[in-house]
């Protein structure tokens, strides 16, 4: 926390870490220093059932990914899905975005052509409703 070079990596999908952890993360680190991640693996956006992960079953139920013994074995969850999982904790929606977005895109170096809004990058929109259902992708 006290090197401001540090980004976190934070699974936001509402299962992998508490909801206070979440809150008290960005209030330490500013969606500036946060990597929202999903932690998804290939049910994502499946229906619940079995599906495989590294040739173990894994077995899916609302969005939440176990192993036969209950072990936590991923998430089926979007980054959309922990997108709005951090707004539903009560992180403000420019920090979220920021996370999302702009802070993603600056640590995988590709900043200058993705990850905000401005002439020269790609258009890569998402249009929301007031309760952040997607209306429209473009991309």
């Amino acid at each position: 926390m006290d090197s401001d070079d540090t980004v976190v990596e934070l699974i936001c999908d509402g299962i992998h870490v508490h909801p206070a952890v979440v809150r008290n993360t960005f209030k330490v680190f500013g969606g500036s220093r946060i990597c929202l991640m999903s932690d998804s693996m290939e049910a994502t956006g499946m229906p619940n059932g079995k599906y495989s992960l590294g040739g173990q079953e894994v077995f899916v139920t609302d969005r939440h990914a176990t192993l036969k013994d209950g072990t936590l074995a991923g998430s089926a969850s979007t980054l959309w899905d922990c997108f709005k999982q951090v707004l539903k904790m009560g992180v403000p929606v420019e920090e979220a975005v920021t996370a999302a977005a702009v802070t993603p895109a600056k640590e995988a170096g590709i900043f200058e052509r993705s990850g905000s809004i401005s002439e020269g990058k790609a258009a890569e929109l998402i249009v929301t409703d007031d309760k952040f259902e997607i209306l429209e992708v473009i991309g």
